[in-house]
């Protein structure tokens, strides 16, 4: 069933940019400013990814009753992505445009070449009723913009790099940047009683991302925050409490 449902998530091709994410997002969190820019972006690409997989993946499995629910997730999957771009061209793309004119000009180009088809994606996701979602219209919108968006996020990683960034910034100086990445992100993404738990929840369980205190990520998401949208984290690709069959391919 899996290989019929997630061809577009098999496809070789995505999967190479995954792997090029995956190799940056490495469990040990870099000590210096300069690697941090790179490390945090990639972990949050993998959230984007594995959300995106899971709300395609139930598409056409949600409970009756629970359509809802199930398009409040794939609709937030969708304008997270939108948050974390738009974060970035509203603090991180600018600054490095200051030092290192140019630098930006794919990354930007990228943006800009799916952007109207990931608007029609959660204007469509925006409007679906139980009675008018289909889940071929839904998956078809997305495996259209995949693989696109997955280079996207593959590539943008090179221009991270602590040797690109170093060139042009202390570590001082990427030090505040990435704290204004960081805050422009939060608050593009929905408030935290909803954005931690979504964040925790598609990534493994034993991921370093976020790095924040084990009371943030072991009591504040998975229980304090976890409430206010518990219906929609069964969806998730890791959830706190699974009860769907079958699971998210891994």
């Amino acid at each position: 069933m899996a290989g019929n449902d997630m061809k577009t998530f098999e496809d070789p091709t995505v999967r190479k940019y995954v792997e090029k994410i995956q190799n940056v997002a490495t469990m040990e969190r870099p000590e210096l400013a300069s690697g941090r820019a790179g490390w945090a972006m990639a972990w949050l690409h993998l959230a984007v990814w594995n959300s995106w997989k899971s709300a395609y993946f139930y598409a056409d499995k949600y409970e009756k009753d629970d359509f809802k629910n199930y398009i409040d997730y794939a609709l937030y999957s969708a304008e997270f992505l939108v948050g974390h771009h738009d974060a970035e061209e509203a603090s991180l793309f600018p600054e490095i445009e200051k030092k290192a004119p140019g630098s930006m000009e794919k990354n930007e180009a990228q943006h800009q070449s799916f952007l109207k088809q990931l608007g029609d994606l959660v204007e469509y996701l925006k409007s679906a009723k139980a009675d008018t979602f289909d889940a071929t219209t839904y998956r078809a919108k997305v495996d259209e913009i995949l693989a696109p968006i997955m280079e996207h996020l593959a590539d943008e990683l090179d221009t991270l790099e602590s040797s690109e960034l170093l060139k042009h910034f202390t570590e001082e100086e990427l030090a505040v940047i990435n704290k204004a990445t960081h805050q422009s992100q939060q608050g593009q993404s929905g408030g935290a009683f909803k954005s931690l738990p979504f964040l925790l929840q598609n990534l493994p369980p034993s991921s370093p991302f976020p790095p924040a205190p084990k009371f943030v990520t072991n009591i504040l998401g998975p229980w304090v925050f976890y409430w206010k949208f518990s219906p929609l984290w069964k969806y998730t690709a890791y959830p706190f409490k699974p009860v769907l069959s079958p699971s998210v391919p891994k």
